[in-house]
């Protein structure tokens, strides 16, 4: 494995696979990961894994349809609008402020238990505007992280379920690529292009957070791990 230290005045910001970059830049506290591509409907999802590879918790899989949600300060179109500000919401808690339960994940994000990793709202393919780029977010607070209890996050993008059923899959995400920001001062941290081709499969894992315990920093490693059955057949089968 190829070790990078962001550290390093030379250090090269485009990763491949079998890379390693290790986050020890100290005053790091937020990293923002943006998945942007053009095509088919994508959905961008995240598992947080014990030491033994596995979610222990449906609140450890961080997805468009999590039911612990994050209440954002403010709206998405103010100028202002920071994702970091808010809190978290449940059904339960904010029922008398909407409609419906619909409405309510519609207008919050999906939040891990530990308030550690933040999802993003649902970025719809267009069908009229096949070149139009797409994008979706996840913010990690690597301070908010339990690291007695995680020992890594596993970031996968899957093919929307309406997509799937129309025959599409992740070989219809034209040109996806990752950049990892520091989400406090808009740094591009690295970027990773997902050069790979993916044949018949419809959930691809592009990339992990690891937790080193003995230097007690974080590290990216690009991933182009493929499979077929959705999200769902990671949480179930893969990593569970």
């Amino acid at each position: 494995m190829a070790k990078k230290l962001f550290s390093d005045a030379d250090f090269d910001k485009s990763l491949s696979i079998g890379d390693q970059l290790v986050f020890d830049k100290q005053d790091l506290k937020t990293l923002r990961l943006d998945l942007v591509w053009k095509g088919t409907d994508l959905d961008i999802c995240a598992f947080l894994l014990g030491e033994d590879g596995l979610i222990h918790d449906k609140a450890d899989l961080v997805y468009f349809n999590s039911q612990l949600r994050w209440k954002t300060k403010r709206d998405f179109n103010d100028p202002q609008f920071n994702p970091l500000e808010g809190e978290v919401s449940t059904w339960a808690k904010d029922s008398a402020n909407f409609k419906n339960p619909r409405k309510w994940m519609e207008a919050t994000l999906p939040i891990s238990s530990d308030g550690s990793v933040i999802g993003s709202w649902d970025d719809m393919a267009d069908d009229d505007e096949e070149d139009a780029e797409c994008g979706e977010t996840m913010h990690v607070l690597l301070d908010e992280v339990d690291s007695r209890k995680y020992a890594s996050i596993v970031f996968a993008a899957a093919v929307a379920k309406d997509r799937i059923q129309i025959g599409e899959t992740f070989e219809d995400a034209h040109n996806p690529v990752v950049n990892i920001y520091d989400a406090d001062t808009d740094e591009l941290l690295a970027e990773y292009k997902l050069a790979q081709q993916f044949p018949g499969k419809d959930v691809v894992c592009f990339g992990k957070t690891v937790y080193d315990s003995d230097t007690m920093l974080w590290s990216f490693e690009p991933m182009a791990d493929g499979n077929k059955g959705g999200m769902m057949y990671l949480a179930t089968e893969v990593f569970n």
